[in-house]
């Protein structure tokens, strides 16, 4: 990789990688460069093994709406995925700096929606989406690009033998925006995502979570008791359907949220919500 990537400067960090600003000396193009930190894995060499398949799985998604992944590989420093590299802000630091406009918002759910029900139709269920996964641009002449990122804890729908199990017995991903099965350990789909979208979308319109508390704990039996902070009295001046289209997104159990990102696109979009 060395040889073609030329690392530039450290633009962000998670868990297990640092995500890098990079030069492509061969295409003389800017990108971003995620690395392996081997002083936060447990195990280099399973870390490596997830980029890879994560890379692979994120590859096959290709939507406009979904940051893309270049190359991915390992070298004598470990492993590295090559994405496109995105220009703006995460959508948490555009609430710290302004809230969302009423457009700005539509155009959020709309272009969420429309990665997100490529990546599912993909057979790819995200499990970690919040504001510091979501990229805005500001396009010429007004408005958003929405950008997805990170699907480093991204899996199949339907898992290989096995795997599932391993997923179920770990607890990954940003507490405020987790589904109550997360916590208890059950079966995740495509509709644990929709539930990370509504309080996403809720915290885009608030600053605030819909299931907060001092301590962890108190976050996850908020979600768990569905003790949820209503959204129509911080912000009485929403339309009622927007309310209580976030209040489905929401709800406690999986059968109660929309069966697909598309129902609640179409539900969203026609106003209408029985």
């Amino acid at each position: 990789m060395n040889d073609r990537y030329e690392l530039l400067a450290p633009i962000a960090e998670g868990g297990l990688g640092t995500v890098f600003r990079a030069r492509d000396r061969q295409l003389g193009r800017e990108v971003a460069v995620k690395r392996i930190r081997a002083d936060k894995a447990q195990n280099v060499g399973s870390a490596v093994e997830a980029l890879i398949r994560d890379a692979r799985q994120q590859s096959a998604i290709q939507h406009p709406n979904i940051v893309a992944v270049l190359e991915a590989g390992v070298d004598e420093e470990g492993g590295y995925l090559v994405m496109e590299l995105v220009q703006g802000e995460t959508l948490e630091d555009r609430l710290g700096r302004a809230p969302l406009s009423g457009d700005e918002f539509d155009q959020l759910v709309r272009q969420v929606l429309a990665g997100m029900s490529a990546a599912h139709a993909a057979g790819i269920i995200h499990l970690d989406l919040k504001p510091e996964n979501i990229m805005l641009t500001p396009r010429l002449g007004g408005g958003i690009h929405v950008k997805i990122l990170d699907f480093g804890l991204a899996r199949p729908v339907a898992p290989p033998d096995g795997e599932a199990d391993i997923k179920r017995n770990s607890l990954h991903g940003s507490i405020h925006f987790m589904a109550p099965e997360q916590f208890e350990r059950a079966d995740v789909d495509e509709r644990t995502d929709i539930y990370a979208l509504g309080c996403l979308f809720y915290y885009a319109l608030t600053h605030l979570h819909p299931f907060d508390g001092d301590t962890k704990p108190q976050v996850m039996v908020a979600h768990l008791y569905h003790r949820v902070n209503p959204l129509g009295k911080l912000r009485p001046d929403l339309p009622a359907h927007t309310v209580r289209w976030i209040e489905w997104l929401t709800s406690r159990h999986p059968a109660e949220r929309p069966s697909s990102v598309a129902e609640a696109l179409k539900v969203y979009e026609n106003g209408v919500l029985s």
